[in-house]
């Protein structure tokens, strides 16, 4: 039986990750930061499960985290790196450690984890590391700046494994979506600053189900990289060919972005008056 291990395991893409593997017939190692949400997480499990919280930011804990994943007790077959953070704001407006926030849970924890994930991996001769990335790896966002660094970064970096890795029978992917229906994007759009860009090639936000779909096709076929949707893909790398071209054509698709993010959020609000 196979061992998956998923960051950011307390809700959202996690929940549906840990639920899409436990269909499987994985084992799961789940993390989190936030104790009662991975124990909720836990409970919509049926199957075997490790818990373990921590923060992605401490350093005891993720060499914690690093010893796990090189365990040879119920070693880790597939690492998926899921946790991550978003708070939008013009540069010069987030404090230093909010950005320094950004770089340290979604580019040097997911590192960390990469790296000694790949020391067991390469030793035993198989496995996966997965990582959920964002359409923010593959061109910039207006007011996002700090976020759009981790994410090039470590797109950057599972580049560079996926060069490293596949002659020791290590695969390695990369999911990229655009807007995913969770919590963290209805916090992101309830700010002014959160970008309209999310929802250029998609009016309805993905499901994280279909995420967690998506994740389990990039192992079975070894696909490298999957843009969600393919066509915001296809436009970020046609206009990083060509900066020149970043600001008029992101401004253009901003404003029809902005429209159906009123829409999303006229969405929300009427949810909210349902449960209330």
């Amino acid at each position: 039986m196979k061992t998956v291990f998923i960051t950011g395991a307390a809700g959202g893409v996690g929940l549906a990750l840990a639920k899409a593997f436990a269909a499987q017939g994985y084992l799961l190692v789940l993390t989190d930061r936030d104790a009662t949400a991975l124990a909720e997480t836990a409970s919509q499990i049926s199957g075997d499960t490790e818990e373990i919280v921590a923060d992605l930011r401490n350093l005891a804990d993720l060499e914690g985290l690093s010893s796990r994943l090189e365990s040879t007790d119920t070693p880790v077959d597939i690492l998926v790196n899921n946790a991550g953070i978003i708070v939008p704001g013009p540069v010069g407006t987030l404090s230093d450690d909010l950005m320094r926030a950004h770089v340290d849970i979604n580019m040097v924890a997911p590192m960390h984890l990469c790296a000694a994930a790949a020391r067991a991996m390469k030793a035993r001769k198989s496995g996966h590391i997965v990582s959920i990335m964002s359409m923010a790896a593959l061109g910039p966002m207006k007011d996002s700046a700090a976020y759009c660094a981790s994410k090039f970064g470590l797109r950057g970096f599972m580049g560079a494994l996926a060069l490293e890795l596949p002659p020791y029978g290590v695969g390695v992917s990369g999911i990229f979506p655009s807007a995913i229906d969770t919590p963290m994007l209805a916090a992101e759009m309830a700010s002014p600053d959160g970008s309209p860009l999310n929802f250029v090639g998609n009016a309805t936000p993905i499901s994280p189900e279909a995420v967690a779909d998506h994740v389990l096709k990039a192992i079975k076929k070894g696909k490298l990289e999957t843009w969600l949707p393919k066509s915001d893909g296809f436009i970020a790398g046609v206009l990083m060919l060509f900066p020149s071209l970043l600001r008029p054509v992101l401004l253009y698709l901003e404003k029809g972005g902005m429209k159906k993010k009123r829409a999303y959020l006229q969405g929300l609000a009427k949810n909210q008056e349902r449960v209330s």
